[in-house]
């Protein structure tokens, strides 16, 4: 996918999925948030099996990118990408990542916090930045940096929820990465349309 193709997407559906050492299988839980509408998910490389899980299913999900989540080093990279990871996201801001997943066509969205990050890393060839910790921050910040940096595609990540997600795209974030609010508790009919009932909520509020 370009960058361009992905700028398309993302407008669509806004909300990147984290799944990060889920209760149930990461199968299970990317499942269910596809049938609810989420197209960008986001397995962290911590979970268990997220490598296998990744080289059996990464082209499985019609319309759907799974991608690899904290990966922080060129060598945690080259796994996810080998292992066939659509997107790559970090924590922080680390340009030899950032080189590794331009170099293999992989999208990149690195994590970073202040002007000089977030500005370093687009500059380094990020498709957008994920702005972490962002409840931290606020979303009045994502009101600021928006001004000086109109064209770079921003991804609010860390506490967003159903309640705070209209602020931080009020406020500038064309995207948000959201974790707790999207896991699943058990594999219950009833867990399992809380976590669907969350995504469609948020998809809802992102495109309002």
């Amino acid at each position: 996918m370009t960058k361009s193709e992905f700028l398309d997407q993302i407008k669509t559906a806004p909300v990147v999925a984290i799944l990060r050492r889920p209760k149930v299988d990461l199968m299970t839980c990317v499942a269910v948030l596809v049938d609810a509408g989420i197209r960008f998910i986001e397995a962290t490389i911590d979970s268990p099996d997220c490598l296998a899980f990744l080289e059996s299913n990464a082209e499985k999900y019609d319309g759907a990118l799974i991608g690899a989540g904290t990966v922080t080093t060129p060598e945690l990279a080259g796994k996810a990408i080998a292992a066939g990871a659509k997107f790559l996201v970090t924590p922080n801001t680390n340009l030899e990542v950032i080189q590794m997943a331009r170099a293999h066509g992989v999208l990149i969205f690195p994590g970073a916090m202040t002007p000089t990050e977030i500005f370093s890393a687009y500059q380094a060839g990020a498709d957008a930045i994920k702005v972490f910790p962002a409840a931290s921050l606020g979303s009045s910040y994502f009101k600021e940096i928006r001004s000086p940096f109109p064209q770079i595609p921003l991804m609010a990540t860390g506490g967003i929820t159903v309640a705070n997600a209209g602020d931080f795209f009020a406020a500038g974030a064309n995207a948000i990465g959201v974790g707790g609010t999207l896991a699943l508790k058990d594999a219950t009919p009833a867990s399992i349309a809380a976590c669907q009932a969350a995504a469609r909520h948020l998809l809802a509020i992102a495109n309002n």
